[in-house]
This record gives structure tokens, sequence and C-alpha cells, in this order.
């Protein structure tokens, strides 16, 4: 092979690593200018995060701003089949058990994207055993107001309702529980 051809592949690669990183995709978790503006940017506007309704596993209705109660959020929105998003629900499980009530845990179902219903999530969560609070998004709307274009997705909230950070993808405990730990 030549070694100019070596070099754009090294080059390409090196591009592509780049852009990866850039995204957040290989460090698990990230603020994302194009979803959420960082806490951390005193100069940029916070962003709140637009209030919903959904329903608890008893089939209550109940609302974002009824729950959190001045505390940091975990909001991940996820489906049964999809192995990412099992696997985002063990961190959160994780991170749940070391943080307790102090951080709002909202774990949403969307039971209503043709694929997945509410049946199919309960018997995953009690297969599992988790013990984190779990919603259903069964109005089938609330995936729209936080802009959800894949799964799973989970965003945090710091304590005053406005975006801290955004991931979307598989998520490591150690990523989330960092990113808790960050929010303010």
């Amino acid at each position: 092979m030549k070694k100019s051809t070596l070099c754009l592949i090294l080059i390409a690669a090196a591009i592509l690593i780049g852009c990866l990183m850039g995204l957040g995709k290989l460090s698990g978790f990230y603020n994302s200018e194009a979803h959420l503006t960082a806490a951390t940017d005193s100069d940029k506007p916070k962003v709140e995060a637009p209030d919903f309704y959904v329903y608890d596993m008893d089939g209550n209705k109940v609302s974002l701003s009824s729950l959190r109660d001045g505390r940091k959020a975990v909001i991940n929105f996820w489906v049964s089949w999809e192995e990412d998003c099992v696997v985002g629900l063990e961190s959160c499980e994780k991170a749940y058990k070391e943080f307790g009530d102090d951080v709002l845990f909202m774990m949403i179902d969307l039971p209503n994207d043709g694929r997945e219903t509410e049946d199919m999530a309960r018997k995953l969560i009690d297969a599992k055993g988790w013990t984190l609070p779990f919603y259903f998004d069964s109005d089938n709307e609330i995936w729209q107001y936080y802009d959800v274009t894949g799964l799973p997705s989970t965003y945090i909230l710091n304590s005053d309702g406005t975006f801290y950070g955004f991931t979307q993808g598989s998520l490591e405990t150690d990523a989330l529980i960092d990113a808790i730990n960050n929010a303010q």
C-alpha cells in the first residue's frame, strides 16, 4: 500500500474518531448545545425543561413539576425491546440506589411507538426486579417535547428545572453518576 493512501486512511480515521468524541458517543455523556444549554456556561441562558404528564405504574396521571420538588432529575426514555435501553436502565438502577429520593428518577416507557406495549415493559421491569420509578407516555406526547429521536435518551435536569445534559444511546453508570453530581 502506498504511503499516501495509508496517510489518507489514517487522517480519515482520526477525523471520524474526533467527530464521534465531539458528539459524546465515546465519552458516554455530554452537554449538547443542539438540545440543551450546559449549566456551567454562565454566558448562555438556561433552558427550562418542559412540564409534562405521564402515567405511573398504578395508572395515576402525574406531572414532572408535581414530582420534582426542587430536586435534580434524571429522565430516561426507553423501550423494552432495545438492548441499549436495558443496559441504560441497569445504569439508572445503580445510580438510583446511590442517590435514592434525593434525585428524581423518571424512567418513561414509550408504549405507543408501534412495537412497544405497556405489558411488555411491565414484564421486563418485573423480570429484572428494578426498583426505579417507572412511568408510561401512554398519550404518546412527551417524546416530542424532548426531541427524542433515538432510544434510549437520557436527560439530566438541574434542581431549578433547567437542562444540564443529554445523552442518546447506552449509558455507563459512572458517567451518569458524574453528570448527576455535576448538575446544579
